[in-house]
């Protein structure tokens, strides 16, 4: 592997790291970190560079996340998967202090933690299907692939779903709407 390669999958692990530090409680589960790390690479575009994503059965995808969710290179200890959720270990949250420590005077790097920490308070109170409703809803390119998206995207279902997440306080009234009234066929 190429130095340039070794250098991105550091970051990467770096940026997983800040994901689950942000908060103190583990990720709900891999296909949250996964859209967490999309949506966060769709507001960053720095981010964008290191993780890429592809459309995929459910919705985006990246393998280079997937393989160091599954095998770290660089911070072997630093996170671990326990019954389908995802957290830092002590390690990892000294890592994660490390990290924020070195860079703290850095102003895009404390709007990089606060967006890492909005998404993880909003994303992280949702179950798959609504996570998966709002990618799509919003990134309608990544339902291409996708095995379950009509399913999630059909007028019943994107009701069920709207109504759970307006009633979590999760979603405003005018947001209901749009989830109900989304036009999936014109996108």
């Amino acid at each position: 592997m190429k130095q340039k390669e070794m250098d991105r999958l550091k970051i990467v692990e770096n940026y997983i790291i800040l994901l689950l530090g942000i908060v103190d409680r583990p990720v709900p589960s891999i296909l949250h970190l996964e859209k967490e790390m999309f949506i966060l690479s769709r507001t960053n575009p720095v981010v964008a560079n290191f993780v890429p994503f592809i459309k995929h059965y459910k919705g985006p995808y990246s393998d280079v996340l997937k393989e160091l969710i599954d095998s770290p290179l660089y911070y072997k200890d630093a996170y671990k998967v326990v019954n389908g959720r995802i957290l830092l270990t002590p390690e990892g949250k000294k890592l994660f202090e490390e990290i924020v420590k070195a860079n703290e005077k850095n102003e895009r790097f404390r709007q990089l933690l606060g967006t890492l920490k909005m998404i993880r308070e909003l994303y992280d109170r949702l179950s798959d299907e609504e996570l998966l409703l709002l990618v799509y809803i919003t990134y309608p390119d990544f339902r291409e692939k996708s095995n379950v998206s009509d399913r999630l995207l059909a007028p019943e279902k994107r009701e069920e779903i709207a109504r759970k997440l307006l009633k979590k306080g999760l979603i405003t009234e005018k947001r209901y709407r749009e989830i109900v009234e989304y036009d999936a066929g014109n996108t």
